[in-house]
């Protein structure tokens, strides 16, 4: 027996469209996610993927926490094409996240090559389509953050996806993807709505897989990992990847 067919690329967004306007957010597994990638970007899946072993310390962990690693860039779209801005810090008001919030974070950049990847294109020119439907084109994404997360568990402490707890990012749009899982447990996401009430709660358990969610609606967080075999290295790598929208008048 086969299983059934993947979706084409056009009725997948469509898919996500419908459930993002009916609940705030839409899953898409790994295997669903690859319609969205050219061939080009699948080959290139395993040299994306061991770009996460080369992330350095978040040296802005208010909890004094050493299980975070990370890179960061900034995008742009104009006129269709994406641009690499100028590194520049992370910023994040209080108001969204109480722990680590407040300050300029200056991470070291994300690698050239993974910067101008065509994996990373198509996945950020699926999430711009996407956003072009649920706002009727009203809307022109102008501002892109790309996060690459390292989560390790240590003996001596617990390792945080999201430190700060259940919260929302301070932008329009947040697209979180599984990379890879090694010997850990735990890391589920939590989805809530305005009020605090949890509306959800998945796992990103393969490659690829896939929450996009609107940050003006739901807030979300990341249970603790903890690692399987406490003799063996465990992880969760995952690109997050937000945008801000310039509204015509």
């Amino acid at each position: 027996m086969t299983g059934a067919p993947a979706p084409s690329p056009a009725a997948l967004l469509d898919r996500m469209r419908d459930e993002v306007r009916r609940s705030g957010f839409t899953f898409v597994s790994g295997e669903a996610t690859k319609s969205l990638l050219t061939s080009e970007s699948i080959e290139s899946w395993d040299a994306f993927a061991e770009s996460w072993n080369d992330l350095g310390a978040d040296a802005y962990m208010a909890d004094g926490g050493g299980y975070r690693r990370r890179r960061h860039a900034v995008f742009q779209v104009r006129r269709g094409v994406l641009l690499r801005c100028e590194h520049q810090p992370h910023f994040q008001s209080r108001d969204y996240n109480p722990l680590n919030g407040g300050v300029q974070r200056w991470f070291e950049p994300i690698g050239v090559t993974v910067g101008a990847s065509i994996l990373l294109r198509d996945l950020i020119v699926a999430c711009g389509r996407l956003i072009a439907e649920l706002e009727l084109g009203q809307e022109n994404v102008h501002r892109i953050e790309v996060h690459q997360f390292r989560i390790e568990h240590h003996a001596d402490e617990e390792a945080f996806p999201t430190p700060e707890g259940v919260h929302r990012d301070g932008v329009d749009w947040v697209c979180v993807i599984l990379i890879k899982r090694f010997n850990v447990s735990g890391g589920t996401t939590s989805l809530a709505d305005m009020t605090g009430k949890e509306i959800q709660v998945l796992l990103l358990a393969d490659e690829l897989d896939m929450v996009f969610l609107n940050d003006r609606r739901l807030a979300h967080a990341v249970a603790p990992i903890r690692r399987r075999d406490p003799r063996r290295p465990g992880f969760r790598d995952a690109l997050v990847i937000t945008f801000v929208a310039q509204r015509r008048e």
